[in-house]
């Protein structure tokens, strides 16, 4: 689980552009860029990426129940 404070300033700071999205499936690491990236709560914390369900990532995501969210900024 991510601090509030660090998950809204995060939010604060990505107005748009790129997020990159990975996960580790078994051995496998895999990797995509989103531009679909959105806050949808503060409390809980979540976001939204979309994931076209021909993206290579997505079986990955599925298997491992989980993925990284990376944006890049510099602050």
């Amino acid at each position: 689980m991510i601090d509030r404070q660090l998950f809204k300033s995060a939010l604060r700071r990505w107005a748009s552009g790129v997020t990159i999205v990975t996960t580790r499936a078994g051995e496998r690491v895999l990797g995509m860029t989103a531009s679909a990236f959105s806050s949808v709560s503060l409390e809980p914390p979540l976001v939204l990426v979309c994931i076209d369900k021909r993206a290579h990532t997505l079986p990955g995501i599925v298997e491992s129940g989980r993925c990284d969210l990376r944006t890049p900024w510099r602050g």
